[in-house]
């Protein structure tokens, strides 16, 4: 085995280099070693990269960082007490990029995504920006997805799974009759509207790009609206048979935007807060009792999330590829960040390629 591996590593704000990293060398009890394949970008990514840190949480050693939380990767070899057969050499996996202690409050509660002592691959850690990579095996899932671009969508796709979870909308229960508006179409914007979609949920989706608005549609949304606040309130209240919708996702990571959500959700609904940020905005607390809106924060993702996440994946392969707009090679990756950040007519998920 190599001493040395090639990497993308974020030195500094804006400053990502090649460089040779040293191997991360056999796996211990308990680990599998991957080869990363494809590296998804996010917003998370790119808050990263420009040095908005306090949009993140947790203490890190934040630069120099190997970036990648969203990855699919092939398994080059497992660890003691890790099943071969199930994880054999060459299979391909999803990456579940949360490590979390087990024991705290939220752990114990079946909530470990906000695990107190939480570490996330590519944030807290090395990330799949590199050509190989150390994981936990409960970190893997082996798919049979044929692209790894789409295998890498797993990621964001799990993170929509968990906001609708968060709204009592899962595989096990249907979401037949439930309008949904999605605030927001981007990546998560649009993993949403496809999930909930697909367990059939009514949705519809607000962003002020009318392309961003076709892609929902094609996945299917019901109604695209812009972000003209006074007649996108009363197209969606009337979509929601004058009552508003039943739950509002808010996927836009912009403060002011909960004040709306809570605005244009139904009496007795749910709004969902997805978006990071490190801003605030003024929101005034009293319509919360008024109409008595339940609003819920979502992080990341639940193994049994990320699990839903791979399945619905590989049972829609073309509607997930269709969300990848640009795969670029591991050398060009600055390249691949501008495009993500310049968020131009046609750019949706920007993937980095590593082989």
């Amino acid at each position: 085995m190599n001493s040395e591996v090639r990497a993308a590593v974020l030195t500094a704000p804006g400053s990502l280099e090649q460089r040779d990293l040293p191997d991360p060398g056999q796996p211990g009890p308990g680990q599998v070693l991957v080869r990363p394949e494809a590296v998804g970008i996010c917003g998370s990514d790119l808050h990263y990269f420009d040095g908005d840190l306090g949009a993140l949480t947790g203490d890190s050693d934040w630069f120099p960082r190997v970036l990648g939380h969203e990855l699919s990767a092939i398994v080059e070899a497992v660890g003691e007490g890790v099943d071969g057969l199930r994880f054999p050499v060459g299979c391909r996996v999803a990456v579940w990029p949360l490590e979390t202690c087990g024991s705290c409050y939220a752990c114990s509660h079946g909530r470990e995504n906000a695990c107190y002592n939480m570490r996330i691959i590519g944030v807290h850690r090395d990330g799949g920006l590199s050509q190989r990579l150390l994981v936990q095996q409960g970190s893997v899932f082996r798919t049979s997805i044929t692209e790894p671009e789409i295998a890498a969508f797993a990621e964001p796709l799990s993170v929509a799974v968990h906001a609708l979870a968060r709204a009592g909308i899962t595989p096990d229960r249907p979401a037949g009759g439930t309008r949904i508006a999605v605030l927001g179409a981007g990546p998560i914007g649009q993993a949403v509207v496809f999930a909930a979609s697909a367990w059939g949920a009514s949705t519809a989706v607000v962003d002020p790009k009318q392309g961003r608005r076709a892609m929902a549609q094609h996945l299917g949304a019901e109604l695209g609206l812009g972000a003209s606040a006074g007649s996108m309130a009363d197209e969606l209240r009337q979509w929601g048979d004058g009552f508003g919708p039943d739950i509002v996702i808010d996927t836009t990571g912009v403060p002011s935007v909960l004040a709306q959500a809570v605005d244009l959700v139904a009496r007795g609904g749910n709004v969902v807060v997805v978006g990071l940020t490190g801003g605030s905005a003024p929101f005034s607390s009293g319509v919360l009792p008024e109409k008595e809106v339940s609003i819920h924060g979502a992080s990341c993702a639940t193994r049994t999330d990320f699990a839903s996440a791979v399945r619905l994946a590989e049972t829609h392969q073309d509607s997930v590829a269709a969300l990848v707009s640009h795969v670029v090679p591991v050398e060009r990756a600055k390249d691949a960040f501008a495009l993500a950040h310049e968020a131009a007519a046609g750019t949706m998920k920007v993937v980095v390629r590593l082989s």
